[in-house]
């Protein structure tokens, strides 16, 4: 292999650790730099002092309930078993995120008969707050 070649290989491997690397770090970044302008705002509003409305710390855990979750796991399952079986290999796999999507659907199910603070069915969690 001559010095060219062995560069683009060497560049090309770097570059496909360091890409998703770089994505996680940039969310990360985004998040924190999100949360410390709410913290900021709040720290304002209390030396001004006014009110800090509860709705800034509220609803920030997971926007998405456990039937949306369910249902693109076993979507993603059965893609990966159809998939995986059509190459030839080792198609069990993709039972695993589809019997984790079965169980966040069950999950979901338990939690809206029992009147549970998780999913709820829209796309949001309750806080547990008085309804």
């Amino acid at each position: 292999m001559d010095f060219g070649t062995s560069l683009i290989a060497m560049v090309a491997t770097v570059a496909s650790m360091a890409v998703p690397i770089l994505i996680v770090a940039m969310v990360l970044w985004y998040k924190s730099h999100k949360t410390q302008q709410l913290h900021d705002t709040a720290v304002r509003l209390a030396e001004k002092g006014q009110p800090v409305p509860p709705e800034f710390f509220l609803g920030r855990e997971q926007p998405y309930s456990d039937l949306r979750r369910g249902v693109v796991l076993v979507a993603v399952g059965i893609a990966l078993c159809i998939a995986l079986n059509q190459l030839g290999v080792a198609w069990t796999i993709g039972l695993i995120p589809l019997f984790m999507g079965l169980g966040y659907m069950l999950v979901w199910k338990l939690e809206s008969r029992n009147g549970g603070s998780g999913g709820n069915g829209n796309g949001k969690h309750d806080n547990g707050g008085a309804s």
